[in-house]
């Protein structure tokens, strides 16, 4: 997270140097620092509940295991380049934008060829989406550090890449598969670079967007003020209805509508009718869309926010 949290609870008996390395946890965002390029890429709604009830927020010891093994990535990192002088590691950047003084850190930094990279450890299916679809947060994170570092140096990033280490790849998966399934455990991903301009505009957005959901009126109207967050941020699934058949367990086919579900059903009891096989195999099951950052505790502040126990009474 991207605050530190006060309380771990330890109910899966982890060894102690997992508890203290998380105590010891060295981030800090900068001394005055108003947000930082993770909290702006986020929800606004996130970062003002982080804050107001950073000492109330509990984590277990558990939930913590992979951000902790990212961080050593980043050690690691630092050892490779430590004598190195055409790469910088971890410098963070800093710059006022709209009143609001913020900050950001890049992993890796070619100087010759001018190349930002940053280091994922992450799931190989997300590897697998975004080279497929491309990924919008870690397009909007390093956009914001290439903007910080055309500020702090007056010089342009010239590309921007994620580096992925996937923590699941499987090499009999890499086999079996195709399509985008990474050949090895490291990935490099191609980020789009938009232009400076696109750059300062996007920064000056989310700085207005937090500013605003950081009001003094915000705060004195508890969450009334807050804005939501939105689908994307939510991680919203859409409800589905799935064409399913008796005995075996995976759909036949997924739709949006239920209407079109039907359909198919009537269309596959006709087929089997004609060629004199069983019917009433056929139906439609309904499979419930959910927040799925919400429902999990991503955020790390779901029971304390009133959106998502909305939510929960509308479900």
């Amino acid at each position: 997270m991207e605050n530190q949290v006060t309380t771990f609870t330890n109910k899966h008996n982890a060894p102690i140097e997992i508890i203290r390395s998380l105590n010891n946890d060295p981030y800090h965002k900068g001394e005055g620092v108003d947000a930082s390029v993770t909290e702006l890429i986020s929800s606004p709604r996130i970062r003002c509940l982080r804050n107001k009830y950073k000492d109330d927020i509990v984590v277990d010891v558990s939930d913590q295991i992979w951000s902790l093994l990212g961080q050593s990535v980043h050690n690691i990192l630092e050892r490779a380049n430590e004598n190195e002088k055409d790469v910088k590691t971890e410098e963070r950047m800093y710059a006022t934008v709209r009143g609001w003084y913020i900050s950001g850190q890049y992993d890796s930094l070619s100087l010759e060829d001018k190349i930002l990279r940053d280091y994922k450890v992450t799931s190989v299916w997300s590897v697998v989406s975004a080279m497929d679809k491309g990924k919008v947060d870690w397009e909007n994170q390093l956009n914001m550090l290439a903007w910080l570092y055309y500020v702090n140096y007056g010089e342009e990033i010239n590309k921007l890449e994620i580096i992925a280490i996937c923590r699941d790849w499987n090499k009999n998966q890499y086999r079996r598969s195709s399509g985008n399934y990474p050949p090895s455990p490291v990935a490099t991903i191609p980020v789009p670079l938009w232009t400076t301009d696109e750059q300062f505009d996007y920064i000056q957005e989310r700085v207005e967007l937090h500013k605003s959901a950081s009001s003094i009126d915000n705060i004195t109207q508890g969450q009334r003020g807050l804005p939501d967050c939105t689908s994307e941020e939510r991680w919203e699934k859409e409800t589905k209805y799935a064409v399913m058949k008796k005995n075996r367990k995976s759909a036949l086919k997924l739709y949006e509508d239920q209407i079109d579900a039907e359909l198919r059903v009537e269309y596959e009891k006709k087929t089997a009718q004609k060629n004199n096989k069983p019917v009433n195999i056929f139906y439609v099951e309904e499979r419930k869309g959910e927040s799925t950052r919400c429902i999990g505790n991503y955020c790390g502040v779901s029971e304390f926010c009133e959106q998502f126990e909305s939510l929960n009474t509308n479900n």
